[in-house]
């Protein structure tokens, strides 16, 4: 019997979920994966992942950001993303994901970044990518009614380059 209830969300987990990442073309952070929780349960997040894609071309020398951050702000854009429950009887997760990946990939506007809970530096190019898990009773809390945000920042500007990322949390 598990303690919680598990969920993993990504970039790629629409409705219809298609290979197609969350493309960024700038050096400023772009958020790939929008999350915002209920004002009655808090979100536990015991794993973050990112990746870069394929593209045509890559900066040289370039690096790209990820980070987990908190976010203020009216959020605009993005597709809907599903939760999928890992573990015990299937309920909807009470946190809400929106993606800037998808079939029809709408990137997720209106954000203000805010603290920063999470960074890690990979290099840009394709395929490199980082996951990270948190020792159980050092997950990543968010607490109720908060909104948080999955960051890609590239060092230069890459080529419409594609990125994704995934949460793993419990409710």
């Amino acid at each position: 019997m598990a303690l919680a209830r598990a969920y993993k969300v990504g970039v790629f987990d629409t409705a219809t979920p298609l290979a197609t990442g969350a493309s960024v073309n700038t050096t400023t952070p772009t958020p790939i994966l929008f999350g915002v929780t209920v004002a009655t349960a808090d979100c536990n997040i015991s794993a973050v992942r990112g990746s870069v894609l394929g593209a045509a071309a890559f900066p040289s020398n370039a690096s790209v950001l990820l980070s987990l951050n908190i976010v203020t702000g009216t959020q605009a854009g993005g597709n809907a993303a599903v939760s999928n429950q890992l573990s015990g009887v299937v309920l909807a997760s009470n946190t809400t994901f929106l993606t800037g990946g998808g079939t029809g990939a709408a990137a997720v506007t209106g954000l203000t970044l805010g603290k920063i809970l999470w960074s890690q530096e990979i290099p840009l190019t394709a395929g490199s990518n980082w996951g990270e898990w948190f020792t159980p009773g050092f997950e990543i809390n968010i607490a109720v009614s908060t909104k948080f945000a999955l960051y890609i920042t590239p060092s230069s500007a890459p080529s419409a380059n594609t990125f994704t990322g995934e949460i793993e949390f419990t409710e």
